[in-house]
């Protein structure tokens, strides 16, 4: 059981401020005995993989088992500890079975938070692993798309299976790690969205325990925190400003582009609320040698995120696609304000026809990733990246300026798409049906509906895929019996309750 002391942070001073001092004081005594039992098992199991995989499971069982986690009327159960990117201290804390319910009928698990409900989230995990898939939506529905051929893990699976590619995990520091130059076909990253997230305060929340248990087994965990004084990201704490950010991000970018084949793309994800946080994005771009080459929008938060609601935030990524060689289509060039507006426009709608409900937020984020874009591609030909890393910053916010979008032109493009996606946006999910001929086909679908409530639909079902089986298995035994409905909603009766639907 860890007794370490909570540090001082971003995010942590807000457990200072409500007199946590110490990680463990974060669990009530109930909490700490189950999880210590837990833990204490797991470290004398035998088999490592076995081990590591239940070590996973306690380190996701810890966010539900803490006394900061609060219950979620709507879903009906208790929210995990990082439902926000945070801490969030409340009055009211709510507290999970540690070892799960099961619905006595189904076997499935009930709300969230136990062993039970952990264990079956890390089973689904390993499925998709053997046999990925997409999602493919649909109109009225969703299905999966089996990925042919694929499958992740470490090594190849089954008899006869054919050798599997090398994989390599590191955990290291991304600006000092050695990769050989035009070695790669292409960089993906998801750096750090400046100071979004303070993404090791919170983590050591996890990691004070998995030291403890581990430590001894993996070096990488015999670190006293996960904090580290290169970390990029924006921290008042520590004294970590965009200057900061933005000699990291630049270093680390640097490196993986020499690393890049000639032509090869460098692709990474990035949102932020302020202009000046694109800043460190642009001059790590130039400082590079790379030109963006493509500023994609795209869906990343879901619209229905507890930590963002409210905000105003974005939940949409911009996908920048930078190469050191290549061509870009003329159009996505602009010269004027109107004309970057028009591009964000057409990304708009874009995902207004991939069934994206569009906020502020959003229209503000693809703004700002073309106008970083176009930016680099401004300053790619006379870029110096041997001035002062303030002075770089200043150079790409003084061009910026000259790309002459001001925040006016953005609100303005917010409100007129307010008014306009959203309603195609609800337009789209809408199915028409034709009013029936008689009444009484109203009042058969409704008993059929009341029956199914009564029997298989009375109580909450997780997914559409569970409803359909719950009917299923319903239906069957049902239709074989031939049951009959007692008929006794003759057309006068069904003139008089339902007279709005007959012409009188």
């Amino acid at each position: 059981m860890p007794g370490d002391e909570i540090p001082s942070g971003d995010e942590t001073d807000r457990l200072h401020r409500w007199g946590y001092a110490r990680y463990r004081d974060m669990f009530n005594s109930r909490q700490l005995l189950g999880l210590e039992a837990s833990a204490r098992a797991i470290a004398w199991v035998r088999d490592e993989r076995v081990r590591n995989a239940l070590a996973t499971n306690l380190s996701d069982l810890l966010r539900y088992q803490n006394m900061l986690c609060r219950y979620d009327t709507g879903a009906l159960k208790s929210l995990d500890v990082f439902s926000v990117h945070g801490f969030p201290v409340g009055l009211v804390q709510c507290e999970s079975n540690l070892l799960g319910i099961l619905d006595p009928r189904t076997g499935s698990c009930v709300g969230s938070g136990g062993w039970a409900n952990i264990v079956e989230k890390y089973r689904k995990a390993k499925e998709y692993c053997e046999a990925p898939f997409e999602v493919g939506v649909g109109r009225n529905d969703r299905r999966t798309v089996p990925i042919r051929g694929e499958r992740i893990g470490d090594r190849a699976s089954g008899p006869g299976s054919p050798k599997a590619p090398r994989v390599e995990l590191h955990c290291a520091d991304a600006s000092k790690v050695d990769v050989a130059p035009e070695s790669l076909d292409a960089v993906l990253t998801d750096p750090p969205y400046y100071a979004n997230v303070q993404y090791a305060e919170l983590m050591d929340f996890c990691y004070v325990w998995l030291r403890r248990l581990l430590g001894e087994h993996i070096p990488v965990l015999s670190v006293a925190s996960t904090r580290h004084d290169g970390d990029l990201t924006g921290n008042v704490n520590t004294g970590k400003g965009l200057d900061h950010f933005a000699e990291g991000l630049s270093s680390v970018f640097q490196r993986m582009a020499k690393a890049l084949k000639r032509g090869a793309p460098f692709a990474f994800t990035y949102h932020h609320n302020s202009l000046d946080a694109y800043l460190p994005v642009a001059v790590a771009i130039l400082d590079s040698g790379l030109v963006c080459s493509a500023s994609l929008p795209c869906p990343a938060e879901m619209s229905a995120s507890i930590h963002i609601h409210g905000t105003g935030s974005s939940t949409v990524d911009t996908v920048f696609v930078c190469r050191s060689t290549g061509s870009v289509p003329r159009r996505w060039l602009p010269t004027t304000p109107d004309g970057i507006m028009a591009l964000v426009h057409e990304d708009v709608q874009q995902l207004a026809a991939g069934g994206v409900a569009i906020r502020e937020g959003d229209i503000r984020c693809i703004a700002y990733g073309q106008i970083t874009r176009l930016a680099v591609w401004a300053l790619r030909a006379t870029w110096d990246s041997d001035g002062s890393i303030g002075g770089r910053m200043s150079r790409v916010s003084r061009q910026i300026e000259e790309l002459g979008v001001s925040d006016e032109m953005i609100g303005r493009a917010q409100s007129a798409f307010a008014v306009e996606v959203p309603a195609e946006s609800i337009a789209r999910k809408l199915e028409f049906h034709d009013t029936p001929k008689h009444g009484r086909w109203l009042n058969r679908a409704e008993i059929e509906l009341s029956v199914l409530g009564d029997q298989c639909l009375d109580r909450r079902l997780p997914d559409i895929p569970a409803v359909r089986t719950e009917v299923a298995a319903w239906q069957a035994p049902r239709n074989a019996a031939h049951v009959t409905i007692n008929w006794r909603f003759d057309a006068q009766q069904a003139r008089a309750k339902l007279r709005r639907l007959y012409p009188s």
